[in-house]
């Protein structure tokens, strides 16, 4: 291999008719100093592009045209392709053409590759202006390659998984409602996101959602959901044989939080300067821990206390302060047993039996419970949780926190389904790479 093919075939370069020439001086462009590769352009033309000319004779080479060409960078330094092309005369039609070469497209000055370099940058958790920085472009061509560069997502309306999960998040500025509306397939061996909504108003919803056909609607069996009553009202109107699972996780954080206000309330019983007001405000996590977890063996020094405690002793002990702490505390304990064991009789049992008993806070929450039993029991019996979506929603809010914000939900949305790989780039472009 010659070393003009060897340095070409380094670059990347493929097109056997560009030849190197020579590393010439650096280039000086927008404060950023490139580094030069000479090279040319030339062939022999078997037809003229503009009147289809086939007589080569008549078809003669009419000076060059230089093309300066970003390319990736090189060695870590931004890399400028010198490129002198071949203009051609043609006799028969008094036109002038220039040669042309796969490496770039037409009237462009920035290579495929590195378009192709830009396009595997957007699935990465990084902003698109580090992207921009890191390929020597500008935004704006970032934000034309995320455009122009992947096929728009369609969502099949002709068919839908027998599981759904439900849930929302903050977007961006432009979008319709204050809420956008996520939802996936729930089966964990085939999770996928199916699409983002930009407003989770149960109108738009509804509109929304009777665009898909009725047979795929009726295909749905179980829909998992936060404890949020739209969501219910959609999923009665428009999914006939849906039953709807409510999120463990939530069920579990509805009674946290009531026992965590009863605490708080509590507080607000002591000076600020009292025992009991620090150790309820410093040992706050250990109440809120399964007991099943508290370690009853080991004793250490704990602040606050004078003799050495387990860790049980020093929850028991912080929550005796006030009778009606103690008796939430055991009875968050007992829901929180049955909600492990999965035993929904038995939850029943003793919200039913413990709902007047306990702070005004936990019988809310449990009144609460009660009122969507049957979501409850279908949560216990399924085991179908939210757990896969709300790990996509802390994606999309890294998204969002590392490129400060997104002023396009258009643009916001394909970013995340790029990311998530549910968007290709488009067969053409590349073929042309």
């Amino acid at each position: 291999m010659s070393t003009s093919n060897y340095i070409l075939d380094f670059l990347g370069i493929k097109d056997k008719n560009i030849k190197f020439i020579k590393f010439s001086n650096n280039m000086r462009k927008n404060n950023v100093t490139y580094k030069v590769i000479d090279a040319k352009l030339s062939y022999t033309p078997n037809v003229c592009p503009i009147c289809g000319n086939m007589d080569k004779n008549a078809i003669i080479k009419h000076g060059n045209k230089i093309s300066n060409i970003k390319l990736l960078p090189l060695n870590g330094d931004p890399t400028i392709l010198k490129l002198r092309k071949q203009r051609f005369f043609c006799k028969e039609c008094s036109h002038t053409f220039t040669a042309k070469t796969n490496i770039v497209e037409k009237n462009c000055f920035i290579s495929n590759r590195v378009k192709l370099h830009i396009t595997e940058n957007l699935t990465m958790k990084i902003s698109q202006k580090d992207i921009a920085r890191l390929n020597y472009v500008s935004s704006n061509t970032v934000s034309r390659s995320l455009e122009a560069n992947y096929k728009a997502f369609r969502v099949n309306k002709s068919y839908l998984p027998e599981t759904l999960c439900f849930d929302e998040f903050k977007s961006t500025k432009d979008a319709k409602g204050s809420m956008s509306f996520i939802f996936c397939n729930g089966d964990r061996k085939n999770f996928n996101i199916i699409d983002i909504v930009e407003n989770r108003t149960l109108p738009y919803l509804t509109k929304y959602f009777r665009k898909f056909t009725y047979k795929a609607r009726a295909n749905v069996k179980y829909i998992c959901i936060d404890i949020y009553k739209p969501y219910m009202s959609l999923i009665k109107d428009v999914f006939p044989n849906a039953q709807i699972v409510l999120d463990k996780f939530h069920i579990v954080n509805l009674i946290g939080r009531a026992l965590l206000k009863t605490r708080i309330e509590i507080m607000k019983n002591f000076s600020t300067s009292s025992i009991e007001y620090k150790r309820l405000k410093r040992y706050w996590k250990l109440i809120q821990k399964d007991s099943s977890k508290l370690d009853i063996i080991h004793f250490s020094k704990w602040t606050h206390f004078n003799k050495w405690k387990s860790t049980s002793d020093v929850v028991n002990e912080t929550i005796a302060v006030d009778d009606n702490l103690k008796k939430t505390y055991e009875v968050y304990q007992i829901l929180l047993s049955d909600i492990r064991c999965e035993n929904s009789k038995r939850l029943r049992e003793h919200l039913t039996l413990f709902k007047d008993t306990v702070s005004e806070q936990m019988e809310v929450a449990i009144n609460t419970l009660l009122k969507y039993f049957e979501y409850v029991k279908n949560t216990l019996s399924t085991n179908i949780t939210n757990g896969p979506l709300e790990g996509t929603n802390n994606l999309i809010k890294s998204i969002k926190r590392i490129a400060f914000g997104y002023r396009s939900f258009y643009n916001f949305r394909n970013r995340v389904f790029i990311i998530k790989n549910l968007m290709k780039p488009i067969e053409n472009y590349q073929a042309a790479i």
